[in-house]
């Protein structure tokens, strides 16, 4: 007998202190029935700091799923609130949302909102205090944040939450501190200090969860009742009532497979006429129940088990549940090689199970390793990430633990392009235009502008690179295998450019040696390669050439006339080019007359006209011969003057065509 009652001592110390100490003395798992309805509003910080890894997941991941978790401990009773700030935009200290009003707590609606939030900004403690508070009615209300750091967006919370205080004295504060630097929670006890409530730091997702049931399953502060008027006196002598048995602390386990569930279930107790008298989550639970039958229900995810229990009232009792589920822990890949963390994906996973032997449906967390409860029985698992997908099919087993790493069998495919006979690719993207086409029909190819050595995360398989440059497709087969990454090169031919030059378009091409020199230098060659001059003043009537792919500057001199054009030439091209003067040829017979003297030399000078229509000063072209003289000069007007050794002389005026063979005789006086 005393040592029962030493241990009713020691459970109700015991109790004082979980609801009055630190969360570090909460059992995660000891959970009894929310009795406050008061309106509660979370104001959960999302801020840049929350994205700090946490074991296999964020800060921000960890408290999604720690909230959610709590939220399902509400009654329908109590209406709930969802604030969030420093999830949208950086360096705002007005970036603060209510993702849901005070209103009867809605799961999925909740978990939708919690997936959205990005870790992203700033730490606005003061203006969010201000913001849930606003949300509460004048009957007051609790606000609850969960931050990891303090206010950087100077303001004063604890001054705030005093002015708050001040205005409504139904509100209530309190502030979890979770995976603070030390020290600092010292610097934000002051909100529940003025305001009324509880300041509890944690290090983990398990502490924290401890902490938030502490909080929610605070009572508010009692109202002493009233005081009833003393009974008239009695003078008949009634039967004496025997009091009701008194509730004693009962703990229920869930097991699965003998041991003790790995994680949160949710329990329900309700009594024989089917009244629920308790509700709480945990892997054990310990309600206080009067002696007699109940019905215990487990339930996590889509496995169920109801089971009988009969409550003795005896000291420590407990009870254990079988649970009819087993353990899924599944996990995504890139592939066998390449970790997830050196491709360029982006967002969440999304996770779909479908039942195939008449399951409940149920949901996986977007996290990159998720662990589920599961009913027995066989599923269809999907992931997504980035624009790819992997499934594979699992066996859940009652009591058992299953684990499946779907692969996204990824690779990578770096493709490059070098001149024929090259060592190096080429190291500039300038005029490069890339795609890589998958083999599978549907898919829509993937594209690169302007980049020298572009890479690609495919799925593995037979894929076609093309290259678009200067005009010409060239195109290279790719196999992509998992987890490698490959280097594809598509080598750039070189042109054949065959030269041509006329005097103009009607005009026949030379065929003289003597008539055309040729200059052909490069300009800006694919790639950047560097290159000499192809001809340099190179006397041939019709040269044939091999070049680099690009863009080359052909220079055409012949006689007196010239001409310069650009050509692009594109790799593995044959091109011909005509190269057309806008010239003619003069040819110029100089003589006296039949009876004189033949001159021993003429000097014979052409003077080109001038825009003003005289002639200019200088000779474009002056040549000696005996006699006759022929040469090519521009298009146009041109004097020409004949003298020989004796001082004899004689002009004309000649107006020259494009593409003519013009004679001119001129008679020596």
């Amino acid at each position: 007998m005393v040592r029962r009652l030493y241990r009713s001592l020691l459970r109700a110390g015991l109790a004082a202190v979980l609801l009055a100490g630190a969360v570090g003395a909460v059992r995660a798992d000891d959970r009894t029935f929310i009795r406050d309805e008061r309106p509660v509003v979370l104001v959960l910080d999302a801020s840049g700091s929350m994205a700090t890894p946490l074991g296999r997941e964020s800060r921000l991941d960890a408290a999604r799923r720690v909230v959610l978790d709590t939220l399902t401990l509400f009654s329908a009773k109590r209406p709930a609130g969802l604030v969030a700030y420093g999830h949208r935009r950086k360096d705002d200290c007005t970036d603060i949302e209510t993702l849901r009003k005070i209103a009867p707590v809605d799961v999925p609606a909740i978990r939708k909102s919690l997936s959205a939030l990005r870790p992203t900004g700033m730490t606005p403690l003061s203006a969010a205090l201000r913001h849930a508070a606003g949300l509460l009615s004048a009957d007051g209300g609790v606000v609850m944040l969960v931050s990891d750091g303090l206010e950087n967006c100077r303001e004063d919370p604890c001054a705030v939450v005093d002015a708050l205080k001040r205005a409504n004295a139904k509100v209530v504060f309190h502030v979890v501190g979770f995976g603070m630097a030390d020290g600092e929670m010292k610097r934000l006890a002051c909100i529940a200090d003025k305001g009324g409530g509880r300041a509890i730091e944690t290090r983990d997702a398990t502490r924290l969860e401890q902490a938030l049931k502490t909080l929610v399953e605070t009572p508010p502060p009692s109202q002493p009742p009233p005081v009833a008027p003393a009974p008239p006196a009695q003078t008949v002598e009634k039967p004496v009532v025997p009091p009701p048995p008194t509730p004693k602390p009962v703990t229920l386990r869930a097991m699965v497979g003998g041991t003790s569930v790995p994680g949160p279930v949710l329990f329900s107790v309700a009594t024989a006429s089917g009244a629920t008298v308790y509700e709480g989550k945990g892997t054990e639970v310990t309600p206080d129940l009067v002696p007699g039958v109940y019905k215990a229900r487990v339930t996590i995810a889509n496995a169920r088990t109801e089971s009988d229990v009969t409550v003795a009232g005896t000291a420590d009792e407990r009870h254990d549940i079988a649970l009819a589920a087993g353990l899924a822990s599944l996990a995504v890949i890139a592939a066998q090689g390449l970790d997830l963390k050196d491709t360029d994906l982006k967002g969440d996973p999304i996770w779909t199970l479908a039942p195939k032997d008449g399951q409940a449906p149920a949901e996986l967390d977007p996290v990159l390793a998720p662990a589920a409860m599961l009913a027995p029985g066989r599923y269809d698992v999907a992931v997504s990430l980035g624009g790819f997908t992997a499934r594979t099919e699992i066996a859940v087993a009652a009591g058992k633990s299953v684990r499946a790493t779907l692969d996204l069998d990824l690779g990578k495919v770096t493709l490059e392009a070098a001149v024929a006979g090259a060592d190096r690719s080429l190291d500039s993207g300038a005029g490069l235009s890339w795609s890589l086409d998958s083999a599978k029909a549907g898919q829509p190819p993937l594209r690169a502008e302007a980049i020298a050595r572009p890479t690609f995360l495919v799925a593995a398989g037979s894929y076609k690179a093309h290259l678009v440059i200067a005009g010409a497709t060239l195109t290279q087969d790719a196999v992509v295998q998992s987890g490698k990454t490959m280097i594809v090169r598509l080598e750039l031919p070189s042109a054949e450019l065959v030269l041509t030059g006329a005097l103009g378009p009607e005009a026949p091409p030379f065929t003289d040696w003597r008539d055309a020199t040729w200059t052909v230098r490069p300009v800006k060659l694919i790639g950047d390669v560097n290159a000499g001059p192809a001809l340099e003043n190179k006397a041939e009537a019709s040269p044939a050439l091999v070049v680099t792919p690009g863009e080359w500057e052909v220079t055409l001199v012949s006689g007196g006339a010239s001409t310069t054009r650009r050509l692009t030439v594109a790799p593995g091209a044959k091109a011909a080019e005509r190269i057309d003067l806008a010239a003619g040829r003069l040819s110029v017979s100089a003589a006296p007359a039949a009876d004189a003297p033949p001159p021993l030399n003429v000097v014979i000078s052409f003077f080109p006209g001038t825009p003003e229509g005289a002639f200019a000063g200088k000779p474009i072209v002056e040549a000696g011969t005996r006699r006759d003289f022929a040469a090519i000069l521009p298009a146009g007007r041109y004097r020409i003057a004949a003298a020989d050794e004796t001082g004899r002389a004689g002009t004309a005026v000649v107006e020259l065509k494009p593409g003519e063979s013009a004679t001119q005789e001129i008679a020596l006086k």
